[in-house]
Protein backbone atom coordinates (compact mmCIF):
# COMPACT_ATOMS: atom_id res chain seq x y z
CA UNK A 1 0.00 0.00 0.00
CA UNK A 2 1.62 3.77 -0.57
CA UNK A 3 2.44 5.25 2.22
CA UNK A 4 0.93 8.25 1.13
CA UNK A 5 -2.66 7.01 0.42
CA UNK A 6 -5.55 8.44 2.48
CA UNK A 7 -8.39 5.48 4.09
CA UNK A 8 -11.39 6.71 2.13
CA UNK A 9 -14.89 7.16 2.76
CA UNK A 10 -15.32 3.88 0.65
CA UNK A 11 -13.23 2.17 3.04
CA UNK A 12 -15.23 3.25 5.98
CA UNK A 13 -18.09 2.26 4.50
CA UNK A 14 -16.99 -1.16 2.93
CA UNK A 15 -15.17 -2.10 6.60
CA UNK A 16 -18.66 -0.70 8.59
CA UNK A 17 -20.93 -2.44 6.54
CA UNK A 18 -19.10 -6.38 6.76
CA UNK A 19 -18.64 -5.79 10.35
CA UNK A 20 -22.41 -5.55 10.91
CA UNK A 21 -22.62 -8.35 8.37
CA UNK A 22 -20.13 -10.58 10.86
CA UNK A 23 -21.58 -9.14 14.09
CA UNK A 24 -25.24 -10.45 12.67
CA UNK A 25 -23.94 -13.86 11.45
CA UNK A 26 -22.01 -14.36 14.64
CA UNK A 27 -25.11 -13.23 16.77
CA UNK A 28 -28.12 -14.61 15.13
CA UNK A 29 -26.48 -17.48 12.85
CA UNK A 30 -24.89 -19.68 15.57
CA UNK A 31 -25.52 -22.13 18.14
CA UNK A 32 -23.67 -21.86 21.60
CA UNK A 33 -22.70 -25.47 23.34
CA UNK A 34 -22.27 -25.77 26.70
CA UNK A 35 -18.15 -26.79 27.59
CA UNK A 36 -15.68 -27.18 30.82
CA UNK A 37 -14.88 -23.81 31.28
CA UNK A 38 -17.05 -21.76 29.65
CA UNK A 39 -19.23 -22.30 26.45
CA UNK A 40 -18.49 -22.48 22.65
CA UNK A 41 -20.61 -21.40 19.52
CA UNK A 42 -20.72 -23.24 16.37
CA UNK A 43 -21.31 -20.37 14.12
CA UNK A 44 -21.46 -18.87 10.38
CA UNK A 45 -19.46 -15.54 11.05
CA UNK A 46 -16.02 -17.30 10.84
CA UNK A 47 -17.33 -17.80 6.72
CA UNK A 48 -18.32 -14.23 7.09
CA UNK A 49 -14.90 -13.26 8.31
CA UNK A 50 -13.06 -14.95 6.04
CA UNK A 51 -15.67 -13.43 2.94
CA UNK A 52 -14.41 -10.03 4.49
CA UNK A 53 -10.84 -10.68 3.54
CA UNK A 54 -11.82 -12.02 0.09
CA UNK A 55 -14.01 -9.42 -0.97
CA UNK A 56 -11.96 -6.28 1.24
CA UNK A 57 -8.70 -7.67 1.16
CA UNK A 58 -6.04 -7.56 3.96
CA UNK A 59 -5.93 -4.73 6.37
CA UNK A 60 -9.92 -4.00 5.23
CA UNK A 61 -11.16 -7.30 5.61
CA UNK A 62 -9.28 -7.91 8.86
CA UNK A 63 -10.30 -4.84 10.37
CA UNK A 64 -14.54 -5.22 9.50
CA UNK A 65 -13.92 -8.95 10.89
CA UNK A 66 -12.14 -7.56 13.94
CA UNK A 67 -14.91 -5.18 14.96
CA UNK A 68 -17.75 -7.36 13.68
CA UNK A 69 -16.26 -10.17 16.47
CA UNK A 70 -15.27 -7.90 19.15
CA UNK A 71 -19.04 -6.18 18.81
CA UNK A 72 -20.20 -9.85 18.84
CA UNK A 73 -17.96 -10.66 22.36
CA UNK A 74 -18.83 -7.50 23.94
CA UNK A 75 -22.45 -8.05 23.52
CA UNK A 76 -22.26 -11.55 25.38
CA UNK A 77 -21.40 -10.85 29.23
CA UNK A 78 -19.43 -14.57 29.09
CA UNK A 79 -17.25 -13.66 26.20
CA UNK A 80 -17.11 -9.85 26.83
CA UNK A 81 -13.37 -10.08 28.77
CA UNK A 82 -12.02 -11.55 25.86
CA UNK A 83 -13.10 -8.96 23.15
CA UNK A 84 -9.63 -7.62 22.54
CA UNK A 85 -8.21 -11.28 21.62
CA UNK A 86 -11.04 -11.87 19.54
CA UNK A 87 -10.19 -8.51 18.30
CA UNK A 88 -6.60 -9.67 17.59
CA UNK A 89 -7.19 -13.19 16.09
CA UNK A 90 -9.97 -12.20 13.71
CA UNK A 91 -7.87 -9.17 12.39
CA UNK A 92 -5.09 -11.80 11.65
CA UNK A 93 -7.51 -14.17 9.99
CA UNK A 94 -9.44 -12.30 7.52
CA UNK A 95 -5.60 -9.79 7.36
CA UNK A 96 -4.30 -13.53 6.07
CA UNK A 97 -7.28 -14.59 3.84
CA UNK A 98 -7.60 -10.93 2.39
CA UNK A 99 -3.70 -10.62 1.86
CA UNK A 100 -3.33 -13.95 0.09
CA UNK A 101 -6.46 -13.38 -1.87
CA UNK A 102 -5.55 -9.73 -3.38
CA UNK A 103 -1.70 -10.14 -3.68
CA UNK A 104 -0.53 -8.76 -6.68
CA UNK A 105 -3.40 -8.50 -9.42
CA UNK A 106 -5.78 -10.97 -7.81
CA UNK A 107 -7.81 -8.67 -6.24
CA UNK A 108 -9.70 -11.88 -4.88
CA UNK A 109 -10.97 -12.77 -8.14
CA UNK A 110 -8.55 -16.39 -8.97
CA UNK A 111 -10.46 -19.39 -6.90
CA UNK A 112 -6.82 -21.00 -6.40
CA UNK A 113 -5.52 -18.37 -4.58
CA UNK A 114 -9.21 -17.77 -2.61
CA UNK A 115 -9.14 -21.40 -1.58
CA UNK A 116 -5.77 -21.03 -0.20
CA UNK A 117 -6.35 -17.67 1.41
CA UNK A 118 -10.06 -18.75 3.01
CA UNK A 119 -7.80 -22.41 4.66
CA UNK A 120 -4.91 -20.07 5.54
CA UNK A 121 -7.34 -17.52 7.05
CA UNK A 122 -9.88 -19.57 8.52
CA UNK A 123 -7.53 -22.52 10.32
CA UNK A 124 -4.67 -19.91 11.46
CA UNK A 125 -7.56 -18.70 13.98
CA UNK A 126 -8.31 -22.31 14.88
CA UNK A 127 -4.93 -22.93 15.46
CA UNK A 128 -4.69 -20.07 17.43
CA UNK A 129 -7.86 -20.36 19.62
CA UNK A 130 -6.96 -23.94 20.23
CA UNK A 131 -3.61 -23.68 21.21
CA UNK A 132 -4.83 -20.50 23.43
CA UNK A 133 -7.62 -22.89 25.19
CA UNK A 134 -4.63 -25.49 25.84
CA UNK A 135 -2.25 -23.07 27.40
CA UNK A 136 -4.56 -21.75 29.41
CA UNK A 137 -5.24 -25.01 31.08
CA UNK A 138 -1.55 -25.85 30.99
CA UNK A 139 -1.34 -22.40 32.59
CA UNK A 140 -3.99 -23.52 35.11
CA UNK A 141 -1.46 -26.61 36.10
CA UNK A 142 -2.94 -29.35 33.76
CA UNK A 143 -0.67 -31.32 31.70
CA UNK A 144 -0.78 -31.10 27.92
CA UNK A 145 -3.08 -34.45 27.42
CA UNK A 146 -5.39 -34.02 30.13
CA UNK A 147 -5.56 -30.05 29.09
CA UNK A 148 -6.40 -31.31 25.15
CA UNK A 149 -8.94 -33.68 26.74
CA UNK A 150 -10.67 -30.74 28.63
CA UNK A 151 -10.76 -28.71 25.55
CA UNK A 152 -12.30 -31.74 23.20
CA UNK A 153 -15.67 -29.50 22.65
CA UNK A 154 -13.70 -26.42 21.94
CA UNK A 155 -11.93 -27.97 19.11
CA UNK A 156 -14.05 -29.96 17.79
CA UNK A 157 -16.26 -26.31 17.38
CA UNK A 158 -13.35 -24.53 16.39
CA UNK A 159 -12.43 -26.98 13.64
CA UNK A 160 -15.84 -27.46 12.28
CA UNK A 161 -16.22 -23.46 12.79
CA UNK A 162 -12.72 -23.19 10.08
CA UNK A 163 -14.00 -25.97 7.43
CA UNK A 164 -17.78 -24.07 7.57
CA UNK A 165 -15.97 -21.00 7.03
CA UNK A 166 -14.10 -22.37 4.13
CA UNK A 167 -16.91 -24.11 2.45
CA UNK A 168 -19.23 -20.45 3.03
CA UNK A 169 -16.76 -17.78 2.41
CA UNK A 170 -15.84 -19.82 -1.20
CA UNK A 171 -19.72 -20.32 -1.58
CA UNK A 172 -20.68 -16.80 -1.10
CA UNK A 173 -17.46 -14.80 -2.70
CA UNK A 174 -18.28 -15.13 -6.13
CA UNK A 175 -21.56 -14.20 -5.67
CA UNK A 176 -20.72 -11.15 -3.87
CA UNK A 177 -18.12 -10.19 -5.87
CA UNK A 178 -20.58 -9.46 -9.24
CA UNK A 179 -23.18 -7.95 -7.22
CA UNK A 180 -19.88 -5.49 -5.21
CA UNK A 181 -19.04 -4.98 -8.62
CA UNK A 182 -22.25 -4.28 -9.79
CA UNK A 183 -22.53 -1.07 -7.72
CA UNK A 184 -21.60 2.53 -8.06
CA UNK A 185 -20.57 2.23 -5.10
CA UNK A 186 -18.21 -1.01 -5.38
CA UNK A 187 -17.06 0.12 -8.60
CA UNK A 188 -15.98 3.35 -6.84
CA UNK A 189 -14.02 1.70 -4.09
CA UNK A 190 -12.58 -0.96 -6.43
CA UNK A 191 -11.37 1.75 -8.69
CA UNK A 192 -9.64 3.42 -5.40
CA UNK A 193 -7.85 0.53 -4.51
Amino acid sequence: MDTKKKISTYDIVAVGMMAAFVFIACRFLGVKIPAPGGSTTVKLGNGICVLCGLLLGGWRGGLAAAIGTAFYDLSDPEFAPDAWITFIRYFIMAGLAGTIAHWGSARGRKLGRNVVAAIVGAYSYSAMYIGSKIMGSMLLGSAFVPAVLANTTKIVASVTNATVGVVVALALAPALQRAFASTNFGRQFQAQN
